[in-house]
């Protein structure tokens, strides 16, 4: 192989023409570093430019989550209107509100207490076990008719309270 200077036209923009050094093998110049190479190797670069701020926030660089709440909240239902009579003193029931489920207790005579059914580990809808126990199907759960605390994990907080009002031997849910 031999060595040459090649002329190659400036990329400055001035028109002037510079010498470089390559060498000359079987089928031409190697080693010479051209506009199209250089555009390859930006292109080639151009992923990782991209993706490295998500890999960087992907690596915990971001404020980390809040932890769930562990406070007994309150929610509404659509308005249901039940005997008091369907619910014992020291007993709980399911009753439909619409398209919600609630869980009606009465722990103590004339004290009624009404819960929204739904776990608050991922969402299944407890079921009345005995007396003021309740329990999720889903993950083994457990809850309390009385105030709706939970009892068992993996709960991390207590069933939403439902509002309840008594007149005339009537319980109102929502």
């Amino acid at each position: 192989m031999t060595e040459h200077l090649a002329a190659a036209p400036s990329t400055a923009g001035s028109g002037a023409t510079v010498a470089t050094a390559g060498t000359v093998g079987p089928v031409g110049p190697v080693g010479r570093v051209g506009p199209c190479t250089q555009r390859r190797t930006v292109l080639a670069a151009l992923p990782g430019i991209v993706l490295l701020p998500g890999i960087a926030s992907a690596c915990g660089m971001t404020e980390p989550a809040q932890p769930p709440s562990t406070v007994q909240q309150t929610t509404e239902v659509r308005a249901t209107t039940i005997p008091a009579a369907d619910v014992p003193v020291g007993t709980a029931r399911q009753v439909k509100t619409g398209d919600a489920t609630v869980i009606v207790a009465q722990p103590t005579e004339g004290e009624f207490v009404a819960y929204s059914a739904r776990c608050t580990h991922q969402g299944g809808v407890v079921q009345v076990v005995q007396g003021m126990t309740l329990r999720c199907p889903l993950h083994g759960a457990e809850y309390d008719a009385t105030d709706g605390r939970n009892t068992l994990p993996p709960a991390p907080r207590p069933l939403d309270v439902v509002p309840v009002t008594v007149a005339g031997g009537q319980l109102t849910l929502g």
